[in-house]
């Protein structure tokens, strides 16, 4: 299957990641909600705590374990409210589990750990083992001596594999991840002293997608099973196909960027993000490209940025516990899952043009049910019943369709009695694509499925 990458696909690749290289990953924005209590890095103190804490978050990067990429952030700064500094001691797993029990109870209204959270204490305790047994408690001063004996990043790595539960054979991908995080410059930390030009791409799901659409793998099936709605867990499990994948997915990156190959990282994330559940081709990659680019020149930002956590407030001002929000969201919400739907919630905010020099507008969805489709667009569900400022919310809508509406279908969920007044104040229909009622959404729901 693999195939000559034309001339003006890798332009347009290369001017992606040149644009979007400067995002901040999401482990590492400190504009997301809750911020570790080391950062910003002032101190060779907080430095040191941060190369711990981010071997833990790289630990946890794991589907299996964690469910999503924000539940990372969320439990950490739950254990390290819970533990203070012993989070980075505690080597008994038995200490971890009540605390990693309670935070999924916690999130109950956002999210849930993944299949395999019971290996998660497991995981935390063997990397404080490895920080204070190998590194003596300092990865910082670990990682300069190998590198004054000449060690590169792959020796740690391969250190890292037989130390760390789950940061093995195909689990090195973490390892990976988080040497990037800890070598390159901004928008990452660069507090090893390894030379860039060393790294390796993470190879993970999203990553794997771009791969693919490049038309670099030779797994002609690989596609489909990318694209399947029931991901299967024997991706990973050939070790020798994951790494031969990984070296050639590098190898591209070191033919576009060969001081920094891992510049491309972020980048691909997002852009194998985006594509999920779309075609895997060079054409169809060809037009996400030109569509993420436009849209930044456009808007002088990144399009979008991915969110922890969105925090809501009563009406009287108190900060709640995140979570769905509002009776019609929490309706859909428990439907939702008592469905087992996928579907990601609060996950993502867009960014629109300017209404003004003054006012700088996102748009944040409720719900992405990513195994939906609407004429090849991805479905977004959007509950609101709130009267008050509809027709500020209305615009808000439309303009996001202006937008993205070539790849998001849009469903407006209201009370029975918003209709009159939404069809009063958009004539045109420019806020949906579709407007279902409170009393029969559940219907539609199962009618837009069957079709």
């Amino acid at each position: 299957m693999s195939q000559e990458i034309p001339n003006d696909l890798r332009e347009l690749v290369i001017t992606f990641v040149q644009t979007y290289s400067t995002v901040t990953d999401l482990e590492l924005d400190l504009h997301l909600k809750p911020t570790p209590s080391f950062m910003p890095l002032t101190t060779y103190k907080s430095k040191k705590e941060a190369a711990h804490y981010f071997l833990l978050a790289a630990s946890l990067s794991d589907y299996q374990l964690t469910g999503t990429q924000r539940n990372i952030r969320l439990l950490l700064n739950h254990l390290s409210e819970a533990f203070g500094s012993r989070l980075y001691t505690i080597t008994k797993p038995l200490e971890f589990k009540p605390a990693v029990e309670k935070f999924e109870q916690k999130i109950g209204n956002l999210d849930h750990l993944g299949k395999e959270k019971l290996e998660i204490p497991e995981v935390l305790c063997s990397v404080n083992q490895f920080v204070a047994n190998k590194a003596q408690g300092d990865l910082i001063d670990y990682t300069t001596k190998l590198s004054q004996k000449g060690r590169k990043p792959k020796d740690f790595v391969e250190t890292l594999s037989y130390s760390v539960k789950r940061m093995n054979k195909q689990h090195k991908s973490k390892s990976w991840l988080y040497l990037r995080w800890m070598v390159r410059g901004p928008p990452d930390m660069g507090l090893f002293p390894f030379d860039p030009k060393d790294l390796m791409i993470s190879l993970t799901t999203p990553k794997l997608r771009v791969y693919v659409a490049l038309g670099l793998s030779e797994n002609e099936k690989l596609p489909f099973k990318l694209n399947s709605k029931y991901l299967p867990d024997s991706w990973w499990e050939n070790t020798a196909q994951f790494d031969s994948d990984t070296e050639r997915l590098t190898q591209f990156a070191r033919s576009l960027f060969p001081e920094d190959p891992a510049k491309i990282d972020f980048p691909f994330y997002i852009l194998g993000t985006w594509l999920e559940y779309s075609d895997l081709t060079q054409n169809s990659l060809k037009r996400s490209l030109q569509f993420l680019i436009q849209k930044h020149q456009e808007l002088l930002q990144p399009l979008m940025r991915y969110l922890t956590v969105v925090y809501h407030y009563n009406r009287i001002g108190e900060r709640i516990e995140p979570g769905a929000f509002g009776a019609l969201e929490r309706d859909v919400y428990d439907y939702l899952k008592n469905k087992q739907l996928i579907f990601y919630y609060e996950f993502m905010e867009f960014r629109l043009p300017q209404m003004n020099s003054n006012v700088s507008l996102t748009y944040k969805p409720d719900f992405l049910l990513p195994q939906l489709t609407n004429r090849g667009r991805k479905v977004l569900l959007e509950p609101h019943g709130v009267k008050k400022s509809l027709i500020e919310f209305l615009i808000k809508l439309s303009i996001f369709r202006k937008q993205y509406g070539e790849y998001f279908c849009l469903i407006l969920i209201v009370p029975d009695d918003f209709i009159e007044a939404i069809d009063a104040l958009d004539l045109q229909h420019n806020s949906y694509d579709f407007i279902w009622k409170r009393s029969d959404y559940k219907i539609q729901i199962e009618k837009f499925q069957s079709s």
